[in-house]
């Protein structure tokens, strides 16, 4: 104990006690109330979790179909995405019994995450820590991470992550000995792809530039292209579960995908300060007046010093790019009507905030750092603007809080189940999962018709029959007085295997799935499970004995450090 330098582990305290505090002020509102906020994905999600939390719970582990989720109708739904992430989720939600509990632990944790990133990658550039606390807390209120406190916009936790995979990208133009780190760029990507595959895709964007830049700056340099196939064969053993899934079900079903959205009306445009509460802060992609004033100041002045610093104008102007394609300002309607599948995969320009924002919070950083922070006057007058943005960014994100967390946008009947300790309760009274995504659907697949088929037929009559779990299997049980055709609240892949009454099913299915069985007089049983390919098992086993090959390593060589 006495060997241990007091000053430098205060050094890395205060900054995220800092990071705590703030994240309070944030999140004050709905803490004060006590309520569970009900975004528009809060029970989408709510429902991945709840189903890897019972899986763990009654140790009935299963990977593609869900057994108590999504109204225990055997969906595809986690294997699709980020399963690794779901089972985390599952997990913390065993731990602190309830969902107000839940949500407020994960509202402190991604906070910290992007503001722990964002700080590492600002340190990484060389400046200095009180700046970078500075830079960090603005980061983490505006975006996507405000949009997951108080709408669970599953974006948000791509955001906290992103700092790090723009550090990978800062590295390849600012390390001229070792570009490319292989094991840091495959645990940086490895980690995203387990937790939100769009936002994989987005990194996958951030990189291509840099990645440009230093074959540009290290010509013929064969070192690059096999540290690159490295971290690409790494990530690949890493994610061999995400990508096995995708594999399993696309290859064999047809599968629905989400809702499509007019791209023209989800794009980023700035904020008001009256009228609607969702003109406050983020949500739904506005940017604030003063954070479009200081991007605005960045852009001068790259403009008048384009060749002072490589990273700080390729930060900025690639920043600024994708700003402008996520505006409301960028000709989507073209785009969809070209590319008419982007309604359904993109859904919102504006989720592209997720990338644009680390690019311009790091220009703003190494701006001030390479010009003001000699000169007192001109540092003085950029670090108290910045506190001016930062202060207009928490108040918003505040007001926007108590409105989600008030009574009229969240019943009272779910405030009072989000703090009981059975989980299914809040269930009960929602209607969730109405989206159509991943099921496996007809040639004749018509998205919004698909929605309003499984609401009717799983939706109002999934509670007319007892469910049970089994192992991996789903057993359903009913009374019926009469023999007729039923259509029952399952759902049926090319997989799936269906038992009713000690028979397998060969029948018909409507264009979701759902089969349409001969009930009897009496009582009438179904089996329901899902036959998991033999490959399968293999990459589950190569992604989970990477992980522990990794933690170990990662372990060892905390061990040396702590040695030292």
């Amino acid at each position: 104990m006495k060997n241990i330098k007091w000053e430098k582990v205060w050094g890395v305290v205060w900054s995220y006690l800092v990071f705590i505090a703030v994240t309070t002020i944030m999140i004050w509102p709905q803490l004060k109330i006590g309520v569970f906020t009900s975004g528009a994905d809060a029970f989408f999600h709510s429902a991945r979790f709840y189903d890897a939390a019972m899986q763990i719970h009654n140790h009935n582990f299963s990977f593609f179909q869900s057994n108590y989720g999504f109204q225990q109708s055997g969906r595809v739904i986690n294997a699709l995405y980020g399963p690794g992430f779901a089972y985390l989720n599952g997990l913390i939600l065993l731990m602190v019994k309830t969902w107000f509990n839940y949500q407020i632990l994960t509202d402190y944790l991604i906070c910290l995450l992007g503001a722990g990133t964002m700080m590492c990658l600002l340190q990484y550039v060389e400046i200095n820590k009180p700046l970078s606390v500075l830079l960090s807390i603005l980061y983490i209120n505006i975006g996507m991470i405000p949009s997951y406190i108080n709408s669970h916009t599953f974006n948000g936790w791509g955001q906290a992550w992103m700092p790090l995979v723009l550090l990978c990208g800062v590295r390849m133009i600012k390390d001229k000995k070792k570009p490319i780190n292989w094991i840091q760029l495959m645990v940086v990507m490895s980690v995203i792809i387990q937790i939100h595959i769009l936002s994989t895709l987005m990194a996958v964007v951030l990189l291509i530039p840099f990645f440009i830049i230093c074959l540009c700056i290290h010509r013929n340099d064969k070192k690059i292209w096999i540290d690159l196939s490295k971290a690409i064969l790494g990530t690949i053993c890493l994610t061999a579960n995400v990508w096995g899934a995708y594999l399993a079900l696309y290859s064999s079903n047809r599968l629905a995908t989400p809702d499509a959205y007019d791209l023209r009306l989800g794009g980023v445009q700035l904020s008001g300060y009256k009228g609607y509460v969702g003109t406050y802060g983020t949500v739904s992609g506005h940017i604030l007046p003063l954070m479009l004033f200081l991007i605005i100041l960045q852009f001068i002045f790259i403009i008048r010093n384009f060749k002072q610093n490589l990273v700080n104008t390729t930060v900025t102007i690639y920043g600024l790019l994708i700003l402008g394609v996520a505006s409301i300002y960028f000709p989507w309607g073209v785009v969809q009507r070209i590319f008419p599948f982007t309604e359904s995969l993109f859904q919102f320009p504006y989720r592209l905030i997720v990338i644009a924002y680390p690019l311009l919070i790091l220009g703003i950083g190494l701006t001030i750092r390479l010009n003001f922070i000699q000169v007192n006057w001109e540092k003085y007058i950029s670090i108290l603007f910045i506190g001016l943005v930062l202060i207009e960014s928490i108040v918003s994100t505040v007001r926007t809080t108590r409105y989600f967390s008030s009574y009229h946008t969240v019943s009272t009947t779910v405030q009072r189940v989000s703090r009981d300790r059975d989980l299914s309760k809040i269930f009960d009274n929602k209607v969730y999962g109405r989206q159509s995504d991943y099921l496996s659907v007809s040639k004749d697949y018509v998205p919004g018709k698909m929605n309003t088929l499984y609401r009717k037929k799983v939706i109002k009559k999934h509670k007319n029959y007892k469910h049970f779990v089994d192992h991996n299997c789903l057993i359903l049980k009913w009374n019926v007085k009469s023999s007729k055709k039923v259509t029952l609240p399952l759902v049926m892949y090319s997989q799936s295997e269906l038992i009713v009454n000690g028979k397998h099913f060969n029948g018909k299915k409507n264009p979701i799935g759902n089969p349409i069985i001969s009930q009897r007089k009496g009582t009438n049983s179904a089996i329901l499970s899902f036959k998991i390919p033999l490959y399968f098992y293999a990459l589950l086993w190569i992604t989970i004995v990477s992980w522990v090959i990794l933690l170990i390593f990662g372990l060892y060589k905390v061990g040396l450090k702590f040695k030292k």
